[in-house]
């Protein structure tokens, strides 16, 4: 009795989530700097144009999947299942419905990849398509087969997070960045110098399947060394006979985003000249309609993804990763109470983070962008283009974070109709907007349209949980968002202040303008952080205590973090 006392200890919980927490978001952290440092290199020699933007046609698509299947709807699906499982039968019986759930996402994906591989190689090959589209339709089923690696990867992670191990997954895609930046260098400064972008971005592609290789050899071992083993399948458990059935409608609702950016760059194609060999206008019956997007698009639309899924992947995802194993043992336990203090918890971390980091991230996504991607075949007016796009998407940062707990709450209760529901609405929503505000704002009416129907998701979900399990205590949560706002308030008047002078005194290095625009970059973050943090101590936000990089501001007496979860 006391030992199950000690393991459900508040306390203990606390502490392990933020442990967890935190070395989260340092691995994703130095995992997004491989990312960005790959970004930089691949678009300095490959640039960020139609070629490019058909090599993230076919790069997007095993990212797809691998959100919904592997770190999306199966991931949520099987975390839960596994620990309720562990609880009642045992890690033996455990470990053998692991290893029949990898078993079937093997031979699953392995046939959609092949039906995938039937559609899109005869589009690669007809010569009565234009040549972008044929690239763009060469490069998803060059990479179709990485979408097998990398969604077993997500769910070897997600058995290892079980287990507390969370390094290798959130190491992993470094792999992906370093190959990929690798074969976009090598290419351009040795031996194909002379060969055209469209010949080079092939050596990008492989090296996305090499990653996944990798991978595979790096989570395997960690699985191995977490206790799964080759043995006895069960394809006929209740537990996996569960997951199959609730594996369709949960792949849409936990996926609207992945959807919304699926259909997103569809829009950047087809509404751009990408898709129609460099025509800006497109003849529908006895119309002609002048697209309202530039050449590019997609490819500015990646860059602009990429900036805002920066704080997203290192605060959002670490905490609702962090977070969900918990969740989902409460509800197994039907402990409501732990489980909306669990969740209340997590709400807190997640403002406190996600807030300043939604206000600076608009303020420097120009330096930002232009200290990534600036030089060689990326211009000045392609940073202008994604930076509007990406200060859109980075004022929906607080709800994708949001979103991503709220959801996990949901299926940890095995309730994937509800979210499902919402998603889809959500992705109609996303649809209407995108091809009504395409026109006046361009690429950053897409980014316009994701923001809006996640902060409407994000509601939503909201307001449908708490009538799921009852009252949230959500109250709580305003003494300490009105602080957060404040700090936050600060901190933007720092920031922009900073953002002028380094630009006053930077002004005179035109000829340097990566230099200024970093310069401009570090000092403007160094003091955003720094007075948010500061004001964070003095209005006495208990969150500041056990925040990653800003935590050692707070005081070591007197202020606390918060026992909420």
């Amino acid at each position: 009795m006391a030992d199950d006392t000690k393991a459900t200890h508040p306390a203990a919980d606390h502490r392990r989530f933020l442990s967890s927490a935190n070395l989260i978001s340092r691995l994703t952290m130095a995992s997004r700097i491989f990312g960005l440092l790959r970004d930089k290199i691949c678009s300095y020699f490959l640039g960020v144009g139609v070629v490019w933007s058909a090599f993230w046609m076919g790069f997007q698509i095993p990212n797809l999947f691998r959100r919904i299947f592997g770190e999306g709807a199966l991931t949520a699906l099987f975390v839960p299942a596994y620990t309720k499982v562990q609880m009642e039968e045992g890690t033996a019986t455990a470990d053998q419905f692991a290893r029949s759930v990898l078993v079937l996402l093997t031979v699953v994906l392995a046939a959609l990849t092949i039906i995938g591989e039937g559609i899109v190689l005869p589009l690669a090959f007809n010569n009565h398509i234009l040549p972008e589209n044929r690239l763009a339709a060469g490069m998803i089923a060059f990479m179709l087969p990485y979408t097998m690696a990398i969604c077993v990867v997500a769910l070897l992670g997600a058995f290892a997070a079980v287990h507390n191990r969370f390094a290798a997954q959130s190491l992993a895609p470094i792999t992906t960045s370093i190959l990929m930046a690798t074969a976009a260098a090598l290419p351009a400064l040795y031996f194909a110098r002379h060969a055209p972008i469209a010949v080079r971005i092939w050596w990008v592609a492989a090296a996305v399947l090499a990653s996944g290789v990798v991978q595979l050899l790096m989570l395997g071992a960690t699985a191995h060394r977490c206790g799964l083993r080759w043995g006895s399948l069960n394809f006929r458990s209740p537990a996996l006979n569960s997951v199959v059935r609730q594996m369709g409608v949960m792949i849409v609702g936990f996926s609207a985003v992945q959807i919304n950016t699926f259909f997103d760059s569809q829009i950047a194609w087809w509404f751009s000249p990408d898709g129609h060999q460099g025509d800006a206008h497109v003849r529908i019956a006895s119309w002609q309609i002048h697209l309202p997007m530039l050449s590019g698009a997609l490819g500015k639309l990646s860059m602009a993804q990429r900036i805002y899924m920066l704080p997203v992947g290192v605060f959002g995802v670490a905490i609702a990763t962090a977070v969900f194993p918990r969740l989902s043992a409460l509800a197994a336990e039907s402990k409501l109470d732990e489980l909306k203090n669990v969740l209340l918890g997590a709400f807190r971390r997640g403002l406190f983070l996600s807030i300043p980091a939604t206000i600076g991230m608009i303020i420097v996504a120009h330096p930002l962008i232009a200290s990534i991607y600036l030089g060689g075949h990326v211009s000045g007016s392609d940073v202008a283009r994604a930076t509007f796009a990406a200060q859109w998407f980075c004022a929906g940062i607080w709800a994708f974070e949001l979103q991503m707990i709220l959801i996990r709450a949901f299926y940890a209760f095995h309730d994937s109709r509800t979210p499902m529901k919402v998603a889809v609405a959500a992705v109609g929503l996303n649809l209407i907007l995108n091809l009504v505000l395409i026109w006046p704002l361009g690429v950053a009416g897409i980014a316009a349209s994701t923001t809006i129907s996640s902060v409407f998701q994000c509601i939503l979900l909201a307001w449908l949980l708490r009538r799921r399990i009852g009252y949230l205590q959500l109250r709580h949560l305003g003494g300490m968002l009105i602080r957060v706002l404040l700090a936050a308030a600060a901190m933007a008047a720092a920031a922009l202040v900073a953002v002028a002078v380094c630009h006053r005194w930077l002004h005179p290095l035109p000829s340097h303008p990566i230099v200024s625009n970093i310069i401009s970059l570090l000092v403007t973050v160094g003091v955003a952080a720094t007075v948010y943090a500061l004001a964070a101590r003095w209005l006495k936000i208990p969150e500041l205590a056990h925040a990653p990089l800003i935590g050692r501001f707070a005081p070591r007496k007197g202020v606390t973090a918060s026992r909420d979860i």
